[in-house]
């Protein structure tokens, strides 16, 4: 009985400790991602916007990727192109830790931020009308790699809009 007694505040020590540093982790995750975001929406000289690729990054997935590693299909949709960015908008929107950030008519940046350690991924997405297509790309704020996150995010997407749009 002693020993336990004797043990006690060595225990609640060591998890103070544990406690921490999983705030300090927690604050440093917040940080560093909120000042640093993995836009890949840009204008060209014409003033055209376009979706880049991940350039080598290894938390990246995009349909616009020049890598196999990194390439995704871009998420095909039959009829009006107007209601593509509402109908992913309202998805978006019904997800845990996501937030949509600015959209119009064509394209669509999106955050979610992880629960545990707040970990900040972006979404972009940019309408091509006359192909029939949302090209999409997925990036993590920090880190090297993602675990397959995002490649998840979007063919999650995909299959919630599968029949909608």
């Amino acid at each position: 009985m002693t020993k336990t007694i004797k043990r006690m505040p060595k225990m609640i020590i060591i998890a103070l400790i544990v406690i921490a540093l999983f705030i300090a982790l927690r604050v440093a995750i917040s940080f560093f991602s909120a000042n640093k975001v993995a836009i890949g929406l840009s204008k060209t000289d014409t003033g055209q916007l376009q979706l880049s690729g991940c350039h080598g990054l290894r938390n990246c997935t995009a349909s616009t990727a020049k890598t196999q590693r990194n390439l995704i299909a871009p998420i095909s949709f039959e009829g009006n192109a107007d209601e593509v960015i509402d109908k992913i908008t309202t998805i978006i929107n019904n997800q845990s830790g996501a937030q949509v950030q600015t959209q119009d008519a064509r394209s669509l940046w999106a955050t979610f931020k992880t629960p545990l350690l707040g970990y900040i991924d972006d979404l972009e997405i940019l309408v091509d009308a006359e192909n029939g297509v949302a090209h999409i790309r997925s990036a993590s704020r920090i880190g090297q790699s993602d675990l397959g996150a995002n490649r998840k995010r979007i063919e999650s997407l995909r299959q919630i809009l599968q029949g909608k749009i």
